[in-house]
C-alpha cells in the first residue's frame, strides 16, 4: 500500500499498545490530507484524582492523560480536533470486566491453576477492583481528528 491513501484510520483499544503519540505519528503517513484518525484511548476524566488510582494507572501506562492534553498531542502532530466522547461505565462493566470475571475459573482450570495463570487473574482482579472504586475518574475517550492538509 502506498502512503497517504487512506481516508480514515479507526482504532479501538489498540493505540494503547504503541503509545498514543507514537501511534499518531506512525499512522499519520497513511492518511490523505484531510483524512481522519479515530481512536479510543484510556483518559482521565478529571484533573485531580485520588493517589491510589493515579499511581496504579501511571505505573501501567505513562501516557494516560486528560482529553485536553490528548488533543494537544493531536494538534502538535498535525491534526485538528473533530470530535470526542468518552465511553459510559456500562462499557467497562457490562461489556468488559463482568465477562472477564465470568471466565476466571475456566481460565484457571484450563491452565491447571498454574502460577502464571493465577498471577494473570490476580492482576485482572486488581484492575477491576480499582476501576469499580474509582470509575468516575477515568474512561476510554474516543477521539476523532482531521489531518491538516499540507
Amino acid at each position: 500500500m502506498s502512503k497517504k491513501k487512506l481516508d480514515i484510520i479507526w482504532s479501538e483499544g489498540a493505540i494503547y499498545n504503541m503509545g498514543f503519540e507514537a501511534g499518531i505519528k506512525s499512522w499519520k503517513k497513511f492518511l490523505k490530507p484531510g483524512g481522519y484518525l479515530s481512536v479510543s484511548e484510556i483518559t482521565w476524566l478529571t484533573d485531580k484524582r485520588p493517589e491510589e488510582i493515579e499511581k496504579y494507572w501511571n505505573n501501567k501506562y505513562l501516557e494516560i492523560d486528560t482529553a485536553s492534553n490528548k488533543f494537544k498531542v493531536l494538534e502538535k502532530n498535525g491534526f485538528t480536533p473533530a470530535g470526542y466522547f468518552y465511553l459510559p461505565q456500562s462499557s467497562w462493566l457490562d461489556n468488559y470486566y463482568n465477562p472477564i470475571e465470568d471466565r476466571f475459573e475456566n481460565f484457571l482450570k484450563r491452565h491447571n491453576h498454574s502460577k502464571t495463570a493465577e498471577k494473570i487473574v490476580e492482576n485482572e482482579k486488581k484492575e477491576i477492583q480499582i476501576y469499580r472504586k474509582y470509575k468516575e475518574y477515568l474512561s476510554y475517550g474516543f477521539y476523532i481528528a482531521k489531518k491538516v492538509e499540507n
